[in-house]
């Protein structure tokens, strides 16, 4: 006899058409519904989700407590267990154990459970990076609704999904979350019978903005179990995999789904990015500070910025197919985590400074954190003021460099930041040699010479015998990256625009095999206009040892870009900066980067790589997509975007959708009302920045990592006379640049740090980490996850992942 697991919730999204004050009353109004019934009824509601379980406890405490008595009855299952229903594929691996682990502390803290079946119903695909995360995390199985059938196929509706590292979670896909009021057991009787399995599971109840089961239903739900062969029985998640069985695999990412998404509203989605790169440094440099002792770890302040952090990352916000209100929700939110991170790293930078000593007469100290677990060579950018204003014409401060042992180090003064034309206000930049996980330090001094007017040298090529770059001074247009004699760019490269539509999703089945027609270049503007007006077409801005900057003006229709090339003359990496002044809708705009190589097309996703498309259909990935040919890769790394195409040999990273507020296509109707001006999302600046390096491939991860997490330099001068002698230098350090430190923090129980490790490669690596003193020898499988918790007395690995 077929079994059939009925499973009552009610689908409510937090913020998405309304506030999220709306949000509140939808829960309110649900969860009450829900327990009402519940004294009438025979039945088991079920929900997830810890920010709605929050808005409870605060606006509804006594309802909160009713909820507790009905979980100890077993009529209301905690199911899901996570912080929210987040996007499940922009999130970075770290971000993904706080959404689980929150959730776990949160469940269980107040309700003594925690349900070993993760629900993420909503979300636009899946990376298969969940599957290491929760297996590590104590669970062991995944319900989900998207990809639709028509939009991916698999095996069967029942099978195991295979993940990372030898990891492997049951997982079901659900034909809907939710049931039209009043008509649940008609849609119940439908899909059980539609589905061939002996044990299935059908969700029920009114969702999509809450509602749950009405007496209606439950009513007709009694009477279908009274009177059907098939056996019905109320249920949770939890139980349905444990009696469900199949021997159906697979093992990619869940993908794709409404692929505007990784593009839409791309503010939230570069504010989120900053958020998780300024979170995760700044507590590796709280730990090293408390460690040192001192000062206290901010483990409440921490919570508060994570909470931030999981709240924007609902997936209606981060993937930008909520309405206005949602938008500035989600950049309040992350801007409130990024101050609050930033005002943490400079806390405890300053704390780690008091053991430099005082600055010598005349000194101007660089202090510069390295949150890397290994020593690196890497060009660091800083802002200093010359002690007094020299207004005088005749005389102009030259700077030199030292480092600690008082070697002269090659530097390049830059244009600052700001635009007073007094000798004043500095910038340098430098190839800076700092030790892992610590302080280092540089000094500045000032002579004044004789004035003289200099030329920035104009040219438009490197070439220094292994490198070779140049700029078309033509067309602005970046036209050879070569390295040891191997050319790694095609012909084409530039910014590109194609003809849109107005939906943030793209849920049009022809989207399904990529997003935008028409593809027509930007030209390099003639007489350059807007906020570019007066300047050449393009010119050299910055020409010294370091770097030779060139900028170049676009245009194409309303839309303005500015591409600023960063060519460093110490190393292999090539930055591109785009500044675009979008103000055309309906049209997404790419930056194309052609590919000389051929290979294997690679993208960074939560704790693993992905293997992309290559046929034009629409690629999420984190901070780099790359070309892997071998044991060489050619990688564009980012901090500032997630969508990508390829196609024709060249990758296509997607800048900016011009599309409308949550406009859903239905049918054939209007996608959006024509008698009105509706808002679009993106319109204005919009800022990117890109590094292209061809490098070793086991290096991609880390090197991505340094780009997003740069060393933290400030000009400051010491408090404190004399230097504690006592104090160990690489702290923490791992002597394999393949596996990457992607956390390190006061365990949330306080009793040790936690260190997360991961291999960034396929293959198998093995390292020696160093901890606060401790030495380990640890042997990874490729993309593993491995934690580890280091007390005052050892480091030991521990075999799930904690916070």
């Amino acid at each position: 006899m077929k079994k059939v697991h009925l499973i009552c919730n009610a689908h409510i999204d937090p913020i998405w058409q309304w506030d999220w004050q709306e949000g509140v009353s939808a829960t309110l109004s649900t969860f009450r519904s829900a327990a009402d019934l519940a004294d009438e009824y025979d039945y088991i509601f079920c929900h997830n989700e810890v920010t709605l379980y929050k808005y409870v406890e605060e606006y509804a405490p006594e309802l909160f407590c009713r909820i507790k008595e009905l979980i100890k009855q077993g009529k209301w299952k905690i199911m899901g267990g996570w912080y929210l229903q987040p996007d499940c594929n922009m999130l970075s691996g770290e971000s993904f154990v706080r959404q689980v682990l929150k959730g776990k502390e949160y469940f269980t803290e107040k309700f003594g459970v925690f349900p070993t079946t993760a629900i993420n119903f909503d979300p636009f695909g899946h990376t298969k990076g969940i599957v290491q995360i929760i297996s590590k995390c104590g669970q062991n199985a995944y319900m989900f609704m998207r990809p639709y059938k028509h939009e991916m196929e698999l095996p069967s509706e029942q099978f195991i999904w295979k993940g990372f590292a030898g990891s492997s979670v049951k997982a079901c896909r659900v034909e809907a979350y939710n049931t039209s009021l009043g008509k649940s057991a008609e849609a119940i009787k439908q899909r059980a019978e539609n589905q061939p399995q002996d044990v299935v599971c059908v969700t029920w109840g009114v969702g999509n903005h809450g509602g749950g089961p009405s007496r209606k239903d439950l009513s007709d739900i009694c009477e279908l179990m009274k009177n059907s062969e098939i056996e019905y029985v109320h249920s949770d998640p939890d139980l349905f995999f444990s009696q469900m069985r199949t021997q159906a695999e697979y093992n990619e990412s869940l993908k794709i789904s409404m692929p505007g998404c990784y593009t839409s509203m791309g503010r939230v989605k570069r504010a989120h990015i900053k958020l998780e790169n300024e979170l995760y440094q700044a507590e590796k440099m709280c730990a090293v500070a408390a460690q040192r002792g001192l000062m206290e770890y901010p483990t409440v302040k921490f919570g508060e910025i994570t909470e931030d952090l999981l709240n924007a990352e609902f997936h209606d916000t981060l993937p930008g197919s909520c309405v206005q209100n949602g938008e500035t929700n989600a950049l309040n939110l992350l801007g409130h985590g990024v101050l609050e991170a930033e005002r943490l790293k400079t806390k405890a930078f300053f704390a780690l400074s008091a053991q430099q000593p005082k600055a010598k007469e005349g000194e101007y100290p660089i202090l510069i954190f390295n949150s890397q677990p290994y020593d690196i060579e890497e060009n660091v950018e800083c802002e200093f003021i010359l002690a007094d204003q020299n207004w005088e014409d005749n005389i102009i401060s030259v700077i030199k460099l030292a480092d600690e042992n008082g070697n002269e180090v090659v530097c390049q003064q830059i244009k600052e930041e700001s635009n007073i034309n007094v000798d004043w206000r500095k910038r340098i930049i430098f190839k800076a040699k700092l030790k892992a996980m610590s302080m280092t330090r540089y000094s500045v001094y000032i002579d004044f010479v004789p004035s003289e007017k200099k030329e920035i040298k104009r040219e438009f090529v490197f070439d220094n015998g292994r490198k070779y770059v140049e700029i078309d001074s033509k067309t602005g247009l970046l036209t050879h990256y070569r390295i040891d004699g191997t050319e790694y760019i095609g012909k084409g490269f530039g910014l590109v625009t194609c003809d849109d539509n107005e939906d943030p999703w793209a849920m049009k089945s022809f989207q399904l095999k990529g997003i935008g027609e028409n593809e027509q270049p930007f030209m390099l503007e003639s007489k350059p206009g807007g906020p570019f007006e007066n300047l050449e077409s393009i010119q050299v801005i910055e020409n010294g040892d370091i770097y030779l900057g060139i900028e170049a003006f676009f245009i194409k229709d309303n839309t303005r870009a500015r591409i600023l090339y960063k060519i460093y003359k110490n190393d292999d990496a090539v930055d591109v900066d785009v500044n675009l002044f979008m103000n055309d809708i309906n049209r997404i705009v790419k930056l194309k980067v052609p590919s000389a190589v051929k290979g294997e097309l690679i993208g960074q996703t939560a704790y693993g790589e992905n293997k992309l498309f290559t046929d034009g259909r629409e690629n999420a990935a984190l901070r780099y997509v790359s070309v892997k040919s071998g044991e060489k890769s050619f990688a564009v790394i980012n901090n500032c975007t997630y969508g990508s195409s390829y196609k024709d040999n060249s990758i296509y990273i997607n800048l900016v959708r011009g599309v409308t507020y949550c406009a859903h296509p239905i049918f054939e109707r209007p996608i959006i009302p024509a008698d009105r001006y509706v808002k679009k999302i993106d319109q204005g600046e919009n800022d990117f920045s890109f590094r292209i390096v061809a490098a070793d491939t086991s290096e991609i991860g880390q090197l991505a990592q340094r780009f997003n997490q740069k060393p933290f330099a400030i000009n400051a001068f010491p408090l404190q006379s004399g230097t504690d002698n006592t104090v160990q230098e690489r702290p923490v350090y791992i002597n394999n640049e393949a596996v990457t430190l992607e956390a390190l923090k006061l365990s949330d129980s306080g009793n040790g740090y936690v260190a997360r490790l991961f291999n960034n490669t396929d293959k198998n690596q093995t390292a020696e980490i160093t901890l606060f003193g401790n030495t380990e020898r640890l042997d990874f499988c490729g993309y593993e996850i491995k934690t580890l918790i280091c007390s005052d007395a050892s480091v030991k690995v521990s075999e799930n992942i904690v916070i």
